[in-house]
């Protein structure tokens, strides 16, 4: 274990030839700031501070609105007894199969009809609420709306902002305003947030997509932090953060019942997805990350991870516009709108 801790922090690993960790220590009294990688870990406790805060805020403010937009409220489900062998059969097949009804009836001493009904309450029981649903969404709307504002205007002075190549000008002695630093510890706490609340969400139907997406995320910001990829990153940041906003806003829109805005909103976030993750992310982002860094600084191990995960996450791109593009030709032709994003696991949305 000494061995591979001593490689993982390693200067062969983390640096090119002739950089070490001193260079990005930072002088006694200086104005400027390098980030240092025990930073990282405020990021964690933050994540777990944001748990709170987004209970309070979907319990608070997004379930009273969800029922003032109109979101319906759930029909009382009859609780089942419950039945190990039952719900086994449940995991495994649902209520769509018959088979073998007769068998699982003699081995819990039931009929076939009281097995059935006992399948139906279950399925009822499992099936998750809109106003769930809409909360969920409301708090991803409103983090990724704020944290897309304030990155736009955090970045809007930068130079690299606007002309890419300086994401690598002077690297490793890249300051690192307060400003940015905030931004970064904010959106990694959110991905540490988002992880661990996972587990309590409904189950939707890209879950390994997602559980990948948000630790190849954690993994990028973590290790764009430790080398001060900080200036690529951000990017990277308010790339994904420009689409998200819109789709969640059309899942509320859908789950409330206001089909015409739904409609609406979802062009909004093709339009935008299609510019942000399918033309500007592999053609600025990716190009910058791969070619235009090349200029500054030679390639080593953890410059070639990074760009992995970027790659990683491109990848996840064609994935979910392959799905999105399915919902727009369902639209189409058969005028039917199904968020295949977040459909929970043997359930429409």
């Amino acid at each position: 274990m000494n061995s591979i801790s001593q490689y993982f922090w390693s200067e062969y690993f983390w640096f090119p030839s002739g950089y070490t960790w001193k260079d990005l220590e930072n002088a006694p009294g200086s104005k400027e700031y390098l980030p240092q990688t025990n930073d990282i870990l405020w990021s964690i406790p933050l994540g777990i501070l944001l748990l709170g805060i987004r209970y309070i805020f979907e319990q608070y403010l997004m379930t009273p609105l969800g029922y003032w937009c109109g979101v319906k409220r759930n029909k009382k489900t009859v609780p089942v007894t419950p039945n190990p062998v039952l719900e086994s059969h449940f995991e495994k097949n649902g209520i769509t199969s018959n088979n073998n009804l007769e068998s699982v009836a003699k081995q819990t001493d039931m009929t076939v009809r009281e097995v059935e009904r006992w399948l139906r309450n279950r399925k009822a029981q499992s099936v998750t609420s809109d106003i769930t649903k809409f909360r969920e969404c409301g708090w991803h709307f409103t983090f990724y709306l704020g944290i897309f504002v304030y990155g736009l205007v955090v970045l809007w002075d930068k130079n690299w902002f606007w002309t890419t190549s300086f994401c690598w000008t002077g690297w490793p002695k890249l300051n690192v305003p307060r400003e940015i630093y905030w931004y970064y510890m904010i959106e990694l706490s959110f991905y540490w947030c988002l992880v661990f609340s996972m587990v309590t969400e409904h189950k939707r139907k890209d879950f390994n997509q997602m559980i990948i997406h948000h630790v190849a995320t954690i993994l990028l910001m973590s290790f764009s932090w430790a080398t001060n990829f900080v200036r690529i990153g951000t990017l990277v940041l308010l790339t994904h953060d420009a689409a998200d906003f819109p789709m969640a806003a059309a899942k509320m829109m859908k789950y409330s019942g206001h089909k015409k805005a739904c409609e609406i909103l979802l062009g909004v976030f093709i339009v935008v997805w299609i510019l942000s993750r399918l033309v500007y992310y592999p053609f600025v982002v990716i190009y910058s990350a791969t070619v235009e860094s090349s200029a500054a600084l030679d390639g080593f191990a953890c410059y070639y991870f990074f760009n992995g995960l970027l790659i990683v996450l491109q990848i996840l791109h064609l994935i979910w516009s392959y799905m999105i593009a399915r919902i727009a030709l369902q639209k189409i032709f058969k005028d039917k709108l199904e968020d295949v994003r977040s459909d929970s696991e043997g359930d429409s949305d």
